[in-house]
């Protein structure tokens, strides 16, 4: 899925002085405007703030600034389609405006994709092939359906058209990268778009990622150190500096960056996800569930987080809550091999034979599926050894590492 990764932090509002405003009010440049209802908007004057825009744009129709500013205040107002228009409108009147991509991305996804949305977008195409813009709006459609094959001929559609835009090499990286493409892949176009965008966070955590991916730890902490240097409050950095702690099972190292990450995100799920696997390898269990129950809360489809709860009820005994909770994890999932294996073992343990068998074949069928092997994890329950109960817990930054016999 495309990772486009925002944090923006609200920073308090800073008053500007009455005498001041009504000058730069009173001036009547639509850049005066526009910077009235940034101010505004980061008061959350949502209403204020438009107005000024709206005056920005009617004293000059071509002010990029001014319709990414309006278009922020519609996301604010939840008026996505409204959002949607006036970003198109900065994109078109200047095409490096990165963080107009960005938004527009975000507003697609957070719209969802009917399909006549989709009939929308695919006729634009068909009306205007030489238009980037359509395709690139298509191939994050495809992107955010997981259709990854789709959205990178979209994106290469795209930079054929417009091969100066830095969105389009990110995306088109992103989508490498989400299928595990990094080295011939992946980091050059992370590399391309930094050359033409040196100030973009997002190019330079991602391609950190990418550096963490194939084992070039060096390398990837450069990159994070130049994202905090761009964005100090950059959350999800502190979210893998305390991964890598954890890796190491420097357990108070960890807990310390998620903390950091969480004081500027609160509603990071990575981090309370993170720090409930800390938990649990401390056997505290309470606060090993209140922590996944967190990231729950935040994002209800966080798969991870139902598993481990379902794995810390099955820890402590609670076996008929296990099964319940692995069920859970299964709705959101039906392809989450180790919640078919472990259930299996609980049913195993309770004599339930046919139960047992049926989810190991489920088990069996989805690994080969995937893998082209017949694969056998190493389940939790009945292993003395913390060792490999460590690692079957730590997740990589994308999936679970699964032990295998």
């Amino acid at each position: 899925m495309l990772t486009i990764i925002i944090n923006k932090i609200k920073k308090p509002g800073i008053l500007i002085p009455l005498v001041i405003l009504v000058a730069l009010v009173g001036c009547g440049k639509a850049t005066n405007h526009v910077e009235v209802g940034q101010t505004l908007l980061e008061q959350g004057q949502v209403e204020d703030a438009a107005a000024e825009f709206k005056k920005a744009i009617e004293r000059d129709p071509n002010s990029a600034e001014a319709h990414f500013g309006l278009g922020n205040t519609y996301v604010e107002k939840q008026e996505l389609e409204d959002a949607a228009i006036h970003y198109r409108k900065a994109i078109k009147l200047d095409a490096k405006f990165v963080e107009a991509y960005k938004r527009l991305s975000e507003t697609f996804i957070a719209m969802g994709a009917p399909d006549s949305y989709f009939e929308k977008k695919y006729n634009a195409i068909e009306e205007n092939p030489e238009d980037p813009i359509a395709r690139i709006d298509l191939g994050v459609l495809y992107h955010n359906w997981d259709q990854t094959r789709n959205a990178i001929i979209e994106y290469e559609e795209a930079l054929t058209l417009d091969p100066d835009n830095p969105f389009i090499y990110y995306n088109l990286a992103v989508a490498y990268q989400d299928m595990n493409l990094f080295e011939d892949k992946a980091i050059p176009l992370y590399m391309k778009t930094i050359e033409m965008q040196p100030g973009y966070d997002n190019a330079h955590y991602n391609l950190a990622v990418s550096y963490l991916k194939t084992n070039r730890l060096e390398d990837a902490m450069v990159e994070y150190k130049k994202t905090l240097e761009i964005n100090p409050n950059y959350a999800p950095v502190y979210v893998d500096y305390g991964l890598i702690q954890l890796r190491e099972k420097n357990f108070d190292a960890a807990m310390k960056h998620y903390g950091k990450a969480l004081e500027i995100d609160p509603d990071n799920v990575e981090a309370h996800y993170q720090k409930g696997i800390i938990y649990a390898f401390q056997e505290n269990y309470d606060e090993a569930l209140k922590m996944n129950r967190k990231a729950l809360e935040i994002d209800p489809k966080h798969i991870n987080s139902q598993f481990n709860i379902a794995v810390v009820y099955h820890k402590k005994g609670e076996l008929k809550r296990a099964i319940a909770e692995y069920d859970l994890t299964l709705e959101i999932d039906r392809n989450y091999q180790d919640a078919y294996y472990n259930r299996g073992q609980i049913y195993a343990s309770m004599g339930n034979r046919p139960q047992a068998y049926g989810d190991y074949i489920a088990y069996s069928k989805i690994m080969k599926a995937k893998t082209g092997k017949e694969g056998a994890a190493l389940a939790l329950r009945g292993i003395e050894d913390k060792e490999q109960i460590q690692r079957y817990l730590i997740p990589s930054f994308k999936d679970w590492i699964l032990e295998q016999e």
